[in-house]
């Protein structure tokens, strides 16, 4: 079966000479060192402009090179400087998919200067023509303002408990379970993400458990896991002790 290390130096091999791409190199488990059998292939390239469709074909032509292209979805991306295809390749496993974002050379590059030995947005440069990737020391006053402004909204949805409660009470467990999750359950992910991942405090549970300490993960693990109006009733409070715990250890 065709494994990631054929994939990541196929490309690489196939991209490297075309002197419109600027620049390759992943994220994800590749750049943080979590690959495991269930982790897919975040490539990142930096092209040309005035190359867009060269530069999906040459993509494109690499992996059939490799195996043929069995899945293909196109992503529409927020950033006008950036697209994004999903891909997998036949034999291959069923968990390798690729995601592969492409960004115009034009694209500012304040966006995207990574921080240094930053374990949440790490990158692994497989080549760099132009300078294209940066780095900067972590600062947290580049994050305070946006961190300042979650943290109102956290507390804020903190004091909102009763949205959950009343539909506990009617008896709506559908309701409940959605505000639950809202105005009690996301106000605590969003104070231990400002605590252990300031810089990355919008990542919400994506990879959480790699980012939190064991004992916080579990905390967090057992707050998530309803199954009744029961449950939630019985977790509000407790919940709330908790997020009040996390804010008086917060230091922004």
């Amino acid at each position: 079966m065709i494994d990631r290390g054929i994939i990541i130096d196929k490309l690489t091999e196939a991209l490297k000479p075309l002197p419109f791409i600027n620049a390759f190199w992943l994220e994800g488990a590749d750049a943080n060192g979590t690959v495991d059998n269930y982790s897919d292939i975040d490539f990142w390239l930096d092209f040309n402009d005035d190359f867009e469709e060269s530069a999906y074909e040459a993509v494109e032509t690499a992996l059939a090179s490799i195996s043929a292209i069995d899945y293909k979805y196109i992503m529409s991306h927020g950033h006008p400087k950036i697209r994004q295809r999903i891909y997998h390749l036949e034999n291959t496993s069923q968990y390798l998919m690729i995601d592969f974002c492409w960004q115009f050379s034009s694209r500012p590059r304040e966006e995207f200067i990574y921080v240094k030995d930053d374990s949440v947005e790490a990158v692994k440069v497989l080549f760099d023509k132009n300078n294209v990737i940066r780095y900067k020391p972590l600062s947290l006053l580049d994050y305070s303002q946006h961190n300042d402004k979650r943290l109102k909204e956290a507390k804020y949805r903190r004091a909102q408990h009763m949205r959950a409660e009343k539909y506990v009470r009617r008896g709506q467990y559908l309701e409940a379970y959605a505000y639950y999750n809202r105005y009690v359950l996301e106000p605590v992910i969003d104070l231990l993400r400002l605590i252990y991942t300031p810089a990355n405090a919008d990542y919400y549970l994506v990879h959480i458990s790699q980012h939190i300490p064991i004992a916080e993960r579990e905390q967090l693990e057992y707050f998530a896991q309803i199954s009744s109006l029961e449950d939630i009733a019985v977790k509000i409070p407790l919940a709330g002790e908790w997020f009040d715990r996390l804010v008086e250890g917060l230091q922004l």
